[in-house]
C-alpha cells in the first residue's frame, strides 16, 4: 500500500550548479526532470571549487549550506580543495566520506539514491545508503571504470589499481537497481558487468541556454576555431596548441575558453613559446560560452589516443549553435561527428593532421556552413530535458515501489 508523501530521491555528486562543467550541466537537468515528476528531490554536492580548485567566495568559511536550485534541495558539505594538480584526489576523497556519514545518519531518507561517476569514490556513500537505508540505487556512468584510466595509460590493465577499482565497480552494479551510461559502447561494456542488474542508454545532449555573444576577438577576417570546456588531462591540449603552431601562418586563430588541471600548462605554453595565434579567455557563464561557440567557425574537440567511448558533450552544444566540429579522437565520439555529418575528423594524436582539418574549413568556409547546418539537425534528438525526462520515468517507478 502507497502512503501519500512524495518519493523521494537522493542525487550523489562531485559537481553541481553553479559549477561549470558537463557533469554539473547533467545532474542539475536530472534534478529537475525529478522534480517535475512529482520527486522530493535532494543533491549531495561539495562547496563548488572547480575548475579553480578553491571554494567560491560565496561558500567559503562554511561546513554545511542548504540551498534551493529549481524546486530541489541541494545540501553543500565542505571539502578539501587545492589548486593543485592532484589535489582532486584529496577533494574526492573528502568529499566521499562525509557525504557518507551525511547520507547514512543526517539525510531524509531516500527512496532512490543516485551516483554519478566519475569520480568512482562516490561508490562508497551510495553503496553505505543503499546498504544501511535501503535505498534503491541508480548508477549514472558518464566514463567507464576502470578502462577509463587503462585506456588513456594511468593503469596497467593487470595492475592493482585497475583490479580494486574493477572489483568497486563490480560490487556497485550487483547492488544497483540501474545503470545509466551514456554511449552505445559504455552500455555493452556496463553489461559485461552488471550481470542481470539493468542497463539503461541515458545519452549527453544539449541544453536549452540562450547563448550571449561578445566573447570571441576576431582580427581581419581569420577563421576562429573554439575549444570550450575542462582542461581536463583526456583532452590533450597540447596537441592543439602543436597544431596551432602550425597554423600561424594560416589566418586561423585558435580561441580556449575554459579552466581544468591542465589550464596552467597550457597559459605556461601559449607564453613562453610565444603562440600568437591562441588566445586564453578562461571561464565565462555557460551563456557566454555558448555564444562563443555561435560566433566561432568550428569547435574543436580533443582527446588523448586510446579514449574511445568518450562523447564530449561540447559536440552537442556545437551542433546545436551550427558550429561545425574538429574532432582529433577516435571511437564513440569520431562516430558520432561522422552519423551527424558535423565535422571532419583527424587522426588521434597527429598534430600535422589536426591542423589540415582546421585548414580544411578554413579554406572551404561554405563547407564549413554546411556542416554546421548538418550538425544541429542531428543534435536536435538529443535534447538534455527530453532525456532526461524519460530516464526520470523510469527512476520514479524505481522509487514508487519503495514508497
Amino acid at each position: 500500500m502507497h502512503n501519500s508523501r512524495k518519493p523521494r530521491a537522493l542525487i550523489i555528486t562531485q559537481f553541481f550548479a553553479p559549477e561549470p562543467c558537463a557533469a554539473a550541466h547533467r545532474m542539475e537537468a536530472m534534478a529537475r526532470a525529478l522534480h517535475d515528476r512529482g520527486m522530493d528531490v535532494t543533491v549531495l554536492a561539495p562547496m563548488p571549487s572547480f575548475p579553480s580548485g578553491r571554494i567560491d567566495t560565496a561558500y567559503r568559511g562554511k561546513l554545511f549550506l542548504r540551498e534551493e536550485r529549481d524546486g530541489a534541495e541541494v545540501i553543500r558539505l565542505l571539502h578539501v580543495a587545492t589548486a593543485r594538480r592532484y589535489g582532486r584526489y584529496l577533494a574526492w576523497l573528502s568529499f566521499a566520506a562525509l557525504a557518507t556519514v551525511y547520507g547514512v545518519i543526517f539525510a531524509k531518507k531516500a527512496d532512490v539514491v543516485i551516483m554519478t561517476s566519475p569520480p568512482i569514490t562516490l561508490a562508497f556513500p551510495a553503496m553505505a545508503v543503499r546498504l544501511l537505508r535501503g535505498s534503491r540505487l541508480v548508477v549514472d556512468v558518464r566514463d567507464v571504470f576502470p578502462d577509463l584510466p587503462i585506456q588513456m595509460g594511468l593503469w596497467p590493465e593487470r595492475g592493482l589499481m585497475a583490479r580494486l577499482v574493477g572489483g568497486l565497480v563490480n560490487r556497485l552494479y550487483a547492488m544497483a537497481s540501474l545503470v545509466t551510461p551514456v554511449t552505445p559502447n559504455a552500455v555493452a561494456r556496463v553489461r559485461s558487468r552488471a550481470g542481470e542488474t539493468e542497463v539503461l542508454l541515458a545519452p549527453n545532449g544539449w541544453d536549452h541556454v540562450e547563448p550571449q555573444g561578445g566573447v570571441i576577438k576576431r582580427r581581419n577576417g581569420e577563421f576562429v576555431a573554439t575549444f570550450t570546456g575542462n582542461m581536463g588531462l583526456a583532452n590533450g591540449l597540447d596537441l592543439l596548441l602543436d597544431a596551432a603552431k602550425l597554423l600561424v601562418n594560416d589566418e586561423v586563430r585558435i580561441a580556449l575558453i575554459g579552466a581544468g588541471a591542465d589550464y596552467e600548462h597550457v597559459n605556461e605554453r601559449v607564453t613562453s613559446e610565444n603562440i600568437e595565434n591562441v588566445d586564453l579567455y578562461g571561464v565565462v557563464p555557460r551563456a557566454q560560452a555558448l555564444g562563443a561557440l555561435a560566433e566561432s567557425d568550428a569547435a574543436v574537440s580533443v582527446l588523448r589516443e586510446g579514449i574511445t567511448e568518450c562523447i564530449p558533450t561540447k559536440l552537442f552544444d556545437a551542433f546545436i549553435q551550427e558550429c561545425p566540429v574538429v574532432l582529433s579522437g577516435s571511437g564513440e565520439a569520431r562516430r558520432v561527428v561522422t552519423e551527424a555529418v558535423g565535422g571532419v575528423c583527424s587522426a588521434p594524436g597527429d598534430a600535422a593532421s589536426l591542423a589540415d582539418a582546421i585548414r580544411r574549413l578554413a579554406v572551404d568556409r561554405e563547407l564549413a556552413r554546411a556542416l554546421g547546418r548538418s550538425g544541429k539537425r542531428y543534435a536536435s534528438s538529443f535534447d538534455r530535458s527530453a532525456i532526461m525526462a524519460a530516464l526520470a520515468v523510469r527512476i520514479s517507478t524505481l522509487a514508487d515501489e519503495r514508497t
